[in-house]
């Protein structure tokens, strides 16, 4: 949170900076950030409000910021009283967390009037406050109008109160600056802070989403899973429909239509015991080993179907295991957005954004090279694994992937040369580094060429066979590739 001395500051930059400015133009992106375009001379500057808690601030800005394809009632109501107006002067009444906004108005007959733009700064009671020539509340970005403090309710209408500076406040000295060998302005410096932090939380927002959504989607199939594989357990009982259809075909002669149940020796026990078989009395007895041979020929038909169903529920699971691994290895928020479309792609997720998202250049896969100067790539995800496996590697280069578990697929680009036993010691770290098996020690790691390497048909992205194996035990992938 900006402190008192900070504030005063960045007051007298923005002074310097902005007045006389005019108004041209006023967007929301959220509720609590607001963007004024500034016409100065020379250049168009663009100001920054925010009264998001834990980030208020005011600072010039040379950030873009994505609008919502309405605007909100607030935005729409600044662009009334706002748009055309000159910057008067920014000032830091009580030298307290808070800075006006003075600016010239004109209404709509052209006459002058003095509003107010107030961004209140303080924990707790962060605010965006117009002010209009009466001293009355326009409006502001939060309103409260039941606060605990009925001093100062903010809400249309109410008349504006400065916010009681606490007891033990300490009006700053007046002699602190700020000096930064890497900031040239204080708006540069908070710019670059705050975008990183944005950036920071909204990885973290999305990653979280997409966990809890991959969560979701692997319980969802585990519950399908479990009831399939009841359903497979009833299955296992159709032989006995079979044989009392059998029993009801080898004694059609023995029964008469309207018959409850057949009693007759059971062919099937060598020891021929009697036995009863209930019948339908209201069906033929063909009816009845007809209706027999049906449930049986269902159940059988069913059992193919369930095991085919259960294996493709058991690679779905194991695929939502390879990801959860890449989503740990995830690094930005571009990672986060190609493994949620390589779900989508692969069915696991479902699109709930149906407009047609830019198409981005693909993400170059990880890289290192090793001593001898061959060049390793590992895929980030299940897509540029395959995208890497087939593709981009040669028939004869090397590929690697920690046995037994989830990884990327790693290439050593080595061509029809021969790497030495340093090399593929290498690039079996930098597998061990981006797979499950990086917290561990003496982990097996499995290499190849590529042309032993196979995709089966119609399976999920990163699932290969693959042949003609060695495999080496990497002890501490930190300390081979340190």
């Amino acid at each position: 949170m900006i402190n008192a001395s900070f504030v005063t500051c960045l007051c007298e930059e923005l002074n310097r900076e902005l007045a006389g400015g005019r108004i041209d133009k006023i967007q929301q992106p959220a509720r609590d950030l607001v963007l004024l375009t500034v016409r100065t001379p020379g250049e168009n500057r663009r100001l920054l409000l925010s009264a998001s808690p834990g980030k208020a601030r005011i600072h010039l800005t040379a950030l873009a910021y994505e609008n919502p394809s309405e605007p909100p009632l607030f935005c729409v109501l600044l662009r009334k009283h706002l748009t055309g107006a000159l910057i008067n002067s920014f000032e830091q009444p009580g030298l307290d967390r808070l800075i006006i906004v003075r600016l010239t108005c004109f209404d709509d007959l052209g006459r002058e009037t003095q509003e107010q733009l107030v961004v209140e700064m303080i924990p707790g009671k962060t605010n965006i406050v117009l002010v209009g020539p009466d001293g009355l509340i326009v409006d502001c970005a939060y309103r409260r109008d039941y606060d605990a403090d009925l001093y100062r309710r903010l809400a249309p209408g109410m008349i504006y109160r400065l916010p009681p500076q606490p007891e033990n406040f300490t009006p700053p000295s007046g002699d602190e600056g700020f000096s930064s060998p890497n900031f040239a302005t204080l708006s540069a410096f908070l710019d670059s802070y705050y975008s990183a932090r944005e950036k920071e939380e909204v990885y973290r927002r999305r990653s979280k989403e997409l966990r809890t959504s991959l969560s979701s989607a692997e319980k969802r199939i585990r519950k399908k899973l479990g009831a399939q594989r009841i359903e497979l357990q009833n299955t296992a009982g159709r032989e006995e429909f079979r044989r009392r259809a059998d029993l009801i075909t080898a004694n059609i002669w023995r029964l008469k239509r309207g018959e409850a149940a057949l009693t007759c020796e059971d062919f099937f026990d060598p020891a021929a015991p009697t036995v009863t078989v209930p019948l339908d009395p209201l069906l033929t007895p063909q009816a009845n080993a007809a209706k027999l041979y049906k449930q049986y020929n269902k159940l059988k038909t069913a059992e193919a179907y369930l095991k085919d169903l259960i294996a493709k529920a058991e690679a779905q699971l194991d695929y939502i295991a390879s990801v959860q691994e890449e989503l740990s290895r995830a690094l930005s928020d571009r990672d986060i957005a190609d493994i949620r479309s390589e779900l989508i792609a692969a069915g696991i997720l479902k699109n709930r954004n149906r407009k047609t998202a830019k198409k981005e250049k693909p993400q170059a896969p990880l890289s290192m090279r090793t001593d001898e100067g061959f060049d390793v790539l590992a895929g980030r995800s299940n897509l540029q694994n395959d995208e890497l496996t087939f593709r981009t590697a040669h028939k004869n280069d090397l590929w690697f992937h920690v046995k037994t578990v989830h990884g990327s697929h790693v290439i050593l680009r080595c061509g029809n040369a021969e790497p030495s036993a340093r090399s593929i010691e290498q690039a079996a770290a930098f597998a061990v580094k981006n797979s499950q098996g990086r917290e561990g020690e003496n982990i097996p790691v499995d290499y190849t060429r590529v042309r032993f390497v196979k995709k089966p048909p119609a399976t999920l992205p990163g699932k290969v066979l693959y042949t003609d194996y060695k495999t080496i035990l990497i002890r501490s992938w930190k300390d081979i590739l340190e």
